[in-house]
């Protein structure tokens, strides 16, 4: 059987579907553990035709893209002024792909990260 939506599974007993506000909560606790991010929310930018688009779904930040057999994740961060954005992403990324994949073994192929804005913390 072809499988149309990555988060849809199939057991003996039935039809498994988790929804899309599950994968962004593990995504957005996923972020907490990382160390100079100070939120994840804000917008994207070029989004207006995601809004439209049934394979897409956003919130608080986090917006899921499904594409085929896997999804991708696009997080906006807000980040500590000071801290190293390449090295600080590579973390953020790894973190999210993991707890998605672990928790619901739903493939996530990329977690994109877009940093919106950047603050001193006193």
């Amino acid at each position: 059987m072809k499988q149309e939506d990555p988060m849809i599974f199939y057991s003996e007993q039935g039809k498994i579907k988790i929804s899309d506000d599950i994968i962004m909560t593990i995504a957005r606790n996923a972020v907490k553990d990382v160390e100079g991010i100070i939120s994840i929310s804000g917008g994207f930018p070029g989004g207006i035709q995601a809004l439209f688009n049934k394979n897409t779904a956003t919130k608080d930040g986090v917006r899921i893209e499904k594409d085929g057999k896997s999804i991708n994740l696009n997080l906006s961060l807000e980040l500590v002024y000071g801290v190293p954005i390449p090295k600080l992403v590579e973390e953020t990324q790894k973190k999210v792909k993991e707890a998605v994949e672990s928790m619901t073994e739903v493939p996530v192929e990329n977690v994109n990260v877009f940093v919106h804005d950047i603050r001193a913390v006193e």
